[in-house]
Order: C-alpha cells, then sequence, then structure tokens
C-alpha cells in the first residue's frame, strides 16, 4: 500500500515497477528449468539405487502402479512442501526488500500480501518438476525384467572419440588424461546436464551484471552520446542576450512541450521535447542526430522532423510516417524524415522553417541551450545564481543533473538480488551433479583406488571432467546471458526510456570466476568424500 504521490513520483513507481515486473517474467523461468534439471537427476539417481528392491517386488507379484507409490508420494510432497514453503516465504520477504530499494524514497507505506494465485502457479511448477521426473524414471525402469532390475547394470563401454584423431595433441597426454576426455563423451547425458546447468546459471548471473550495466550507462549514454550541452536557459524574450563566465558556448533554440500521437491506429498520445535550433550550423556540437538503425549523422532538413527512437516505436512511426502534434491549442501535423538514437525522453528536432510552414504559430527561439566550462555542482549553482539575476531569464535547468535517475536506481538495485540467487542457484547445480557422478561411478572409483591411484590421483580423475564441463558451461552460458540480457531489456523499456544494449567484459569475468568459484568448492568437498570410499563395500558383489 503507498500513501499519497505526485503524479510525477506515481509514473516513476510504475515505471520501475513495469520494469522489475519484465525482469520477473524471464528469471523465474529459467529457475524453474534449472531445478527440474537438479530434480531430475536427484530422482533419477534415488530410483536407480533402488534398483533391486524394484525387482524384487516385481518378481514377488507387486503392481507397477505399487511399486510407483513410493516415488510418487516422495515426488508429491517434496513438490507441495518445498513450492508452498518457498512461494510463502518468497512472497514475505523479497517484496518488500525489493520495495524498499525502489529510488522514490518517499514511498514509506508498505503493506505486504500473500499472493494465492502465484503460489499456487508455483506448487503446479513444482509438482512439474518432481512428479514428472519421477513419472519419466519409473517409466523407463518399470519396462525392464525383474531379472534385469535385480542386476547391477553394466558399465557403458568406451570409445574412441574425435579428440583421438589430432594426434600431435593426443599423443602429448598423460594416461590420465586420456581416461578423464574418454570419460566425458561415455557419459553423455551426465555432460550436456552438467553443461547446460553451468550454462544456465552462468548465463542468469551475466543477465544480471548486463542488466546493471544497461541500466547505469542510461545517463552517460544519453549526455555523452546524444545531448552534449549541460544546461537549458528559459528566456520571456527571443532576443534577450545572456553571459556568465562559467559558459562556454550557447545555442538559440526554441524549445517546447507538445503531445504526439499517430494520425492512424490506436490513439497513443505522447508528451514530448521539441527542439528547433535557430541555426542548424554546428548543431551536432549540442546534439548528436545519429540514425538509430545505420548510425550515420542525420542533418536537420526543411522537408520533415527527426524523432527519437522510442518514439518512432511507441508511434508505430518510421520515415514518411505522418504524425499529429498539439502545441498548446494548436494543431499541426509533421512529416518524419528520420528516426535518431536517444535512451532517456521523446525528443522531437525541427528547422525553423519547417515549423512556419506546418504550424500556425510562428517561429521563436525561447531557450539558450549552454555548455559549461566547469560542471561541478558549486559552480553550476553559482551559473544558476547568475543567469538568474538577469532580465528575462525564467529558469535554467541541467537535465543531466536533475536527480530523478530516471527510475532505474531500483532496477539497478534489484539486479544484484537476481545475481545472489544464480550464484546460489549454480553452487547447488555443481554439488548435486558432482554428486550424482560420484555415486554412479562408486565402483569405477574405488577399483582404481585398488589399482594403487593415490588419493589426489583420484580426485584429479574426476575433477578433470568438472573442469572440462565447467568451462564449456561458462561459454555457452555467456551465450544464453547475452541472448537473455537484450530479451528483458527490450521487455523492461518503460515511458519514454530505451536502454543500451551493453553488457561490459567485467560481467564475463565475475560470472565465469563466480562459476569456477563454486566448481572449486564442489571439487574440495568431493575430495574428502573420494578419500572416505569404502572400497570392499562398493566392489562387493550384488548379483
Amino acid at each position: 500500500m503507498i500513501g499519497p504521490l505526485t503524479s510525477a513520483t506515481r509514473q516513476d513507481y510504475f515505471d520501475e515497477s513495469k520494469s522489475i515486473a519484465a525482469i520477473a517474467v524471464i528469471f523465474p523461468g529459467f529457475f524453474l528449468f534449472i531445478a527440474v534439471l537438479i530434480t531430475f537427476t536427484t530422482i533419477s539417481r534415488m530410483i536407480e539405487k533402488n534398483r533391486r528392491e524394484i525387482g524384487l517386488m516385481r518378481a514377488l507379484g507387486y503392481t507397477k502402479g505399487f511399486i510407483s507409490m513410493k516415488y510418487v508420494i516422495y515426488s508429491v510432497l517434496a513438490g507441495i512442501l518445498g513450492s508452498i514453503a518457498g512461494g510463502v516465504l518468497g512472497t514475505m520477504t523479497l517484496p518488500k526488500f525489493i520495495f524498499s530499494m525502489l529510488s522514490n524514497n518517499n514511498l514509506t507505506q508498505y503493506h505486504g500480501v500473500i499472493p494465492w494465485a502465484f503460489i499456487i502457479e508455483a506448487v503446479i511448477a513444482g509438482l512439474v518438476a518432481t512428479l514428472g521426473s519421477a513419472a519419466v524414471v519409473l517409466i523407463i525402469n518399470l519396462r525392464e525384467k525383474p531379472t534385469e532390475l535385480m542386476r547391477e547394470r553394466a558399465p557403458k563401454a568406451g570409445k574412441r572419440i574425435l579428440m583421438e584423431r589430432i594426434k600431435p595433441l593426443w599423443n602429448r597426454m598423460n594416461f590420465n588424461q586420456k581416461v578423464s576426455y574418454r570419460n566425458l563423451f561415455r557419459y553423455k547425458t551426465r555432460m550436456i546436464m552438467t553443461i547446460v546447468g553451468i550454462a544456465g546459471c552462468t548465463g542468469l548471473m551475466l543477465a544480471g551484471f548486463g542488466i546493471r550495466d544497461s541500466v547505469n550507462d542510461l545517463i552517460p549514454d544519453q549526455f555523452n552520446q546524444v545531448q552534449h550541452y549541460q544546461g537549458i536557459v528559459t528566456l520571456s524574450d527571443a532576443n534577450k542576450q545572456i553571459h556568465d563566465k562559467n559558459i562556454k558556448s550557447q545555442k538559440s533554440a526554441m524549445v517546447q512541450s507538445i503531445t504526439v500521437s499517430p494520425t492512424k491506429g490506436t490513439k497513443r498520445n505522447a508528451t514530448v521535447t521539441m527542439v528547433a535550433p535557430k541555426s542548424s550550423a554546428d548543431f551536432e556540437q549540442y546534439v548528436s542526430l545519429k540514425n538509430s538503425q545505420t548510425n550515420q549523422n542525420e542533418k536537420l532538413s526543411n522537408s520533415g522532423v527527426i524523432i527519437t527512437e522510442k518514439l518512432a516505436t511507441d508511434m508505430n512511426a518510421k520515415k514518411g510516417t505522418i504524425l499529429s502534434t498539439k502545441l498548446g491549442n494548436k494543431l499541426f501535423k509533421v512529416r518524419v524524415a528520420a528516426v535518431t538514437k536517444n535512451y532517456a525522453g521523446h525528443y522531437m528536432y525541427l528547422t525553423p522553417k519547417y515549423f512556419n510552414k506546418v504550424s500556425l504559430t510562428k517561429y521563436s527561439a525561447n531557450s539558450r541551450l549552454l555548455k559549461l566550462k566547469s560542471v561541478a555542482k558549486g559552480d553550476r549553482q553559482q551559473t544558476s545564481r547568475s543567469l538568474l539575476k538577469q532580465s528575462g531569464v525564467l529558469n535554467v535547468t541541467y537535465p543531466r543533473y536533475a536527480g530523478s535517475a530516471l527510475g532505474t536506481v531500483g532496477l539497478s538495485s534489484v539486479v544484484l538480488i537476481f545475481i545472489a540467487l544464480s550464484a546460489a542457484l549454480g553452487l547447488v547445480v555443481l554439488y548435486n551433479l558432482t554428486n550424482v557422478n560420484i555415486s554412479e561411478r562408486m565402483r569405477e572409483l574405488s577399483t582404481i583406488k585398488v589399482l594403487g591411484f593415490y588419493d589426489n590421483e583420484v580426485t584429479a580423475y574426476v575433477a578433470r571432467e568438472n573442469v572440462v564441463l565447467t568451462l564449456a558451461g561458462i561459454v555457452f552460458g555467456w551465450f544464453i546471458g547475452l541472448i537473455l540480457h537484450h530479451f528483458i531489456m527490450i521487455k523492461a523499456q518503460t515511458g519514454a526510456i530505451l536502454f543500451p544494449l551493453t553488457v561490459h567484459y567485467p560481467g564475463y569475468i565475475w560470472s565465469a570466476v563466480l562459476t569456477a568459484c563454486f566448481s572449486l568448492a564442489v571439487g574440495v568437498i568431493t575430495h574428502y568424500k573420494l578419500k572416505n570410499i569404502d572400497m570392499l563395500d562398493s566392489l562387493s558383489s550384488q548379483e
């Protein structure tokens, strides 16, 4: 529940909420996918370990349905209890935490509710993950004859791999390395599941870092790449001259707030800042007009207006489109001559001659675009005080330093939650899959210990495979993360904001480093597990 808000505050709040909702659509789907992966491997291993018991019950005459009930009940309880516990706990903690991070710090009244509809969806998703996994594995195993179920599965046969054909590389490897690489392709299912699991978690982390980069780059990109002026002075007299020692240069222009809507189709109105410089000469020093598709410089012409990219998207406009505009009570139509790059705000640029051609109002420059020598806070404030003392000066604004942050501070903070959750999920995936790997190969690992391998050699035997799979998962995860990042940022566009699609190199490094650290931590745990293998028990006959 939120208290009384101004219209601007309310719009900022809902813009942030919409951006966060765009992220919330993607991340749960990926988390569910990884959860299904973990659940499938866990239940598969549980049923695999009970093959003799299942075979014995089949031989004694128990029906397939009766045998399945044990695992079905286990899966149903795990799915329901886990989903309810996670859903209730999540809705009671995360929304309040996210609310507190929103940039509108005057939103202090929070009233939490439990969205039962979403929890029911979570329960259904949990049952799909657990019960579906159990059903698939049971169907596969119960097709076998009781005598086959009561026997230990024969180890998969090793095969020659493609790497062996690269003689210079293969011949330089020692025996242990060759065995490890052969084992990677010997257990193809585990290899694919491990790579996909690691890639999913790395991709989520990279997408999180990318979202943070896009949010943080919004303001710098807007005012470094597009708008190069720092201040706007509004005048009551178009011919009034202004001066201050901190002003490096100034550009006379008509700056007005107008309403734009398409002439055809659904009526969607947008508030747009119209900028018409008195002279087009050196205007590129104040505003860069680069084509949104070709990145080529656009020039103001007397044949139409140049509009910004997000406005063109909202109006479904392109070159040649006619738009309806309203300046005060005066209506007129303009033709789109080009679409320019822009990240924050809706803008329309045109020449005085074209303005006089389409509008009933005569052109009159009412503002100055300022480039300052110093943009330090104290110097800006001093310049404002100096200008406001001069006659004819109505207002002085500095768009870059307005302090609104364009409704993205909360989004940037919330992303850290998803990065942390993705990292934790990566640790769980690595631990689970490694644990399953060891359980499935207990007899094999016991055999090589009996043959004289030392503990460190046995650990290296397994760890070498995990290192290769982790590296493959990281590279594949970067590719997934880029796709996710682009999709999320496009969905997160709200109001007049168009996020830059940037992912800086630290995002790649941190997502890889975190994944590698988790792999190392799991490797340490694995080492102690392998040291304590009971070789006699593992090698005892189970016929």
